[in-house]
């Protein structure tokens, strides 16, 4: 087995790592949350339009009974006087007589808006619980995909660990010279790999064929001397 090896074992871990970041990044349940995040955010608005307007229904029914205890407060004090006894003016007892029948009727009238009123804020207030409940069942929603992404994230994390381990042992074997080749020629390919086994006439990392004097050149290198692919720059382990 060539000594350069090695190199092709720590393509292969950082390869792995590169994964694991692209893992973490893009897991299926981030979508999820985001979708979830979103009709939340479209009920929470949907709830908020129908509060202002219950707000306003239910004052008005609010100032409307408010009226109606001032009225019948008001039909109380002038029935027990005109029934009480003080009264003895036929005229101030048909005046207080009319009193009573004009408050009486404007309570009707008050009475007639509150049922009004109360048919208009029956549909909004389903809504509301509507809303309040869907509300709910989807926040839960978000705490479990929250916990899926969690544990998720946690395994790679696990991985993650495992692989630096494993890559900390290539390094050592490797030693100082051919770490410092493998990392010079991993910036120099930028995110093109950097390192791939000679299959053959083809380049493991471009798989791209070599001319056969290329090929023949690679071949005659010492086991321990690292080569150039032609077609792509990575090093080539044989």
């Amino acid at each position: 087995m060539s000594e350069l090896e090695v190199l092709v074992e720590l393509q292969e871990l950082d390869t792995r790592l590169s994964q694991l970041a692209h893992r973490s990044k893009t897991l299926p349940e981030y979508e999820q949350l985001a979708n979830l995040q979103a009709d939340d955010r479209e009920l929470q608005n949907s709830f908020g339009l129908i509060e202002a307007e219950l707000s306003t229904l239910r004052q008005s029914q609010s100032d409307r009974e408010a009226e109606i205890q001032q009225l019948e407060d008001k039909i109380a004090k002038a029935t027990s006087s005109l029934y009480g006894g003080d009264m003895t003016s036929p005229k101030d007892a048909a005046a207080l007589q009319g009193e009573i029948e004009s408050l009486s009727k404007r309570q009707s009238i008050l009475e007639d808006q509150i049922i009004e009123l109360m048919e208009r804020i029956e549909p909004y207030a389903t809504e509301e619980t509507r809303i309040e409940k869907a509300r709910i069942d989807c926040q839960e929603a978000v705490t479990a995909i929250e916990g899926k992404i969690a544990s998720a994230l946690s395994e790679v994390e696990e991985e993650r660990e495992s692989v630096v381990d494993a890559k900390r042992g290539a390094e050592t074997r490797a030693g100082s010279d051919l770490v410092r080749l493998y990392e010079d020629n991993r910036k120099r390919m930028g995110d093109h790999t950097a390192v791939g086994r000679l299959v053959g006439t083809s380049c493991g990392a471009c798989f791209l064929e070599i001319a056969a004097v290329e090929i023949d050149r690679i071949r005659r290198l010492p086991s321990d001397e690292p080569s150039e692919c032609p077609e792509c720059g990575a090093l080539v382990v044989r």
